[in-house]
């Protein structure tokens, strides 16, 4: 039962990935402004984390039944150590660290790395289907 929750997990992390990449590519002006607003609040900040640690924790349990089970262990692994460091760490520096980055990624590179996380996504729910 956990398995079956995790690829489904998994699969919408894959989604989740596809939609950003489609947002990258169309409205890119936004997709910097939602970086901007990371860690932003308190709720933001920890509900990213949390999102972060639940993706991390689903990839590490379903990597062995798929079909390269050291990257996606690595992933999760890194997703949740990653949260664990934010989480830390005060949130004003993810604020500032995300709203620095927001500012200096100029939109044209927005829509040039939008593919990318539509690959990542599809590659990540054929991965795990």
């Amino acid at each position: 039962m956990i398995a079956i929750g995790a690829q489904g997990t998994a699969v919408a992390l894959g989604l989740w990935m596809i939609g950003l990449g489609v947002l990258m590519a169309v409205a890119p002006r936004r997709a910097l402004a939602a970086l901007a607003a990371m860690g932003g609040t308190a709720r933001v900040h920890f509900g990213e984390m949390g999102l972060r640690l639940i993706a991390g924790a689903a990839l590490m349990v379903v990597s062995g039944a798929s079909r390269f089970p050291q990257a996606l262990w690595l992933i999760g692994a890194f997703l949740i150590v990653s949260a664990v460091v934010l989480m830390l760490l005060p949130r004003r520096w993810h604020s500032a660290y995300s709203r620095w980055w927001a500012a200096r990624i100029p939109v044209w590179a927005v829509r040039v790395v939008a593919p990318t996380s539509v690959l990542i996504g599809a590659v990540l729910i054929w991965t795990v289907v």
